[in-house]
């Protein structure tokens, strides 16, 4: 009989405790449906992706090409989107790292994505590119500028750049040290395939030229873990009137105030990932009068101050040429008026004078800008100013 209610008593609490899970689990559903209302099924977005690196030593030139792409589509959005639909922004961070970049690239083709702006290291980019090509989805790339990432022909039609490219970049640096008469000549450039490449473009033009200048000094170092003494001491005994840096501007900073503290007032020209407000505030007052390559100047200052008032500082490297290619990919998805990717890359293909911040664009074959500019900027005062 005690054994009977006290069964009685337990199964009431067990009804209880049931009922009470079982309305729980119901509330928490119907909350789950209630947010899942309010963001649009994929059918009603469009959704691209911008891939950089967000970390480690490539991560203001990373952002700069994250943030340009966020506030194309911001603007795109605030403008109605695309067709009447929203442009969804999947923002990826790979790293720097060629490894990680690849996972990334895969992971964007099983998320459907229309195209990608990126990445920034072309041997992240190179591998990547095989893997978006072969999904038929388009890459447009803001920094990589080795000549490879467009010389393949398997993937010509589906990759494309807003910069130009090392051999163009090494023939400005070249012609301008011998412009200015400089006769020995020194190369620092990092063991990344960027730093490679840009040095030996830049060598391979002094050769051409056949001058009087000649290379000094001409060595590799090791990206974010060189401290450029040993650079410094050798370059003391070579005593080159100019020096041409290919790498970025952590690294750059460094050399810099070493090459300062050691008394040469050699001139510094640094290579396009030079270009970023973390190389003067890393240099401090040894930034002043350094030389630095790239894009052409930005006059929309509309665009200048709205990048600033969102983002609390300056163009970066790839700002502006990153704004312009997420620009193209989504007026192709515009003009195709489909998720059709093949389709959207040969309207980027077919880009023709389009009204960039960085000039008129257009694409050749390869997907290379067949008027692509950069210039060289000079320090002053703390500010990146165009050299004359």
């Amino acid at each position: 009989m005690e054994s009977s209610r006290w069964w009685k008593m337990n199964k009431n609490i067990r009804n209880r405790i049931h009922h009470g899970v079982e309305a729980r689990l119901i509330a928490l559903l119907l909350v789950a449906l209630m947010f899942s209302c309010t963001k649009p099924p994929e059918s009603d977005v469009y959704k691209i992706a911008v891939a950089a690196p967000q970390i480690g030593p490539y991560k203001a030139l990373g952002l700069s090409i994250i943030n340009g792409a966020e506030l194309a589509v911001e603007r795109k959005n605030a403008n109605g989107g695309i067709n009447g639909k929203k442009v969804e922004l999947v923002k990826v961070d790979d790293g720097g790292l060629a490894g990680e970049g690849t996972w990334r690239a895969r992971s964007l083709v099983e998320q459907g994505v229309l195209g990608v702006i990126g990445h920034l290291n072309s041997d992240i980019s190179i591998p990547a590119s095989e893997i978006y090509s072969k999904a038929k989805i388009p890459q447009i790339s803001p920094g990589s500028t080795s000549p490879f990432f467009t010389d393949r022909k398997k993937v010509n039609g589906f990759v494309f750049r807003t910069i130009g490219r090392d051999d163009e970049q090494g023939e400005l640096a070249a012609k301008f040290a011998l412009e200015k008469g400089f006769k020995k000549l020194a190369v620092i450039y990092n063991n990344r395939g960027y730093g490679s490449s840009l040095a030996s473009e830049f060598l391979r033009q002094i050769d051409n030229a056949k001058t009087t200048s000649q290379i000094v000094f001409y060595k590799s170092y090791k990206v974010g873990e060189c401290d450029f003494c040993k650079e410094t001491s050798e370059l003391k005994t070579k005593l080159p009137d100019f020096i041409f840096f290919a790498g970025e501007y952590g690294d750059a900073a460094k050399f810099v105030n070493k090459l300062r503290e050691s008394g040469l007032k050699t001139t510094f020209l640094g290579s396009e990932g030079v270009f970023d407000e973390e190389f003067i505030e890393g240099a401090k007052n040894n930034a002043e009068d350094a030389l630095v390559i790239s894009l052409p100047e930005i006059t929309d200052q509309t665009f200048l101050e709205s990048y600033k008032s969102k983002f609390g500082k300056d163009l970066g490297s790839y700002s502006a040429n990153s704004f312009d290619a997420t620009n193209i990919l989504m007026k192709a998805i515009e003009n195709v008026g489909s998720k059709d990717t093949e389709k959207i890359a040969k309207a980027i293909s077919e880009t023709k004078d389009y009204e960039g911040l960085t000039g008129k664009l257009s694409f050749n074959e390869k997907g290379d800008l067949t008027e692509p500019n950069f210039i060289v900027y000079k320090i002053a005062k703390g500010k990146f100013e165009v050299a004359k």
